[in-house]
């Protein structure tokens, strides 16, 4: 089966915490976000992607940069491209964009939100699959027991290092999940 060819534009969020790219592509209804990654990198499930001065990507990048710096409180703008996804997976994605800054859910919880309560282990199977880290906020996903749970988004260093240090900077101060006020009950979908 032959692979559809786009052509990938990337941007680079240099950060304290962590360095992001941001990989776009066209779509007939304009530029999409096909994905994000920790790191400095090139290319994207095997594409490679040209540095782009397009100023629709240039937004998003000062988007992710005042996110990560705190003066921004959502990602919510950037229009992800779920064309591919499962109805179950665009659900599972959509649920957790809605979990706001500062706040934790479990991964059950999350299943719940997404409308598919039964489906935990295939829920934490989604953010474990995460190809937009940040916009989809897989980081607020947590254990039922309030531990941190997994988190595979970092390319150096400890990935649950990262995912601690996103979220003690969301919460302003060191990470604390287990018991936190922050702890967003959400809406059922």
């Amino acid at each position: 089966m032959k692979r559809h060819s786009c052509v990938l534009l990337r941007t680079t969020v240099r950060h304290a915490v962590v360095n992001v790219t941001v990989f776009a592509k066209e779509t007939p209804s304009g530029l999409v976000v096909a994905g994000i990654s920790f790191g400095i990198k090139k290319t994207l499930g095997g594409d490679h992607a040209s540095e782009s001065a397009n100023g629709d990507l240039i937004r998003w990048g000062w988007l992710v940069e005042s996110f990560l710096s705190g003066t921004g409180q959502s990602l919510l703008p950037l229009p992800l491209d779920l064309h591919g996804c499962t109805p179950f997976t665009k659900a599972v994605l959509r649920a957790c964009r809605t979990i706001p800054r500062g706040a934790t859910v479990s991964y059950s919880r999350l299943a719940e939100m997404a409308g598919f309560p039964r489906a935990i282990r295939a829920a934490a199977s989604v953010m474990r699959n995460n190809k937009f880290p940040l916009a989809v906020p897989c980081h607020r996903v947590i254990a039922k027991n309030g531990g941190l749970g997994g988190f595979m988004g970092a390319v150096r260093g400890s990935p649950l290092a990262l995912k601690q240090a996103l979220l003690a900077s969301e919460q302003g101060g060191p990470s604390r999940t287990k018991g936190v006020a922050g702890t967003f009950p959400g809406p059922v979908a």
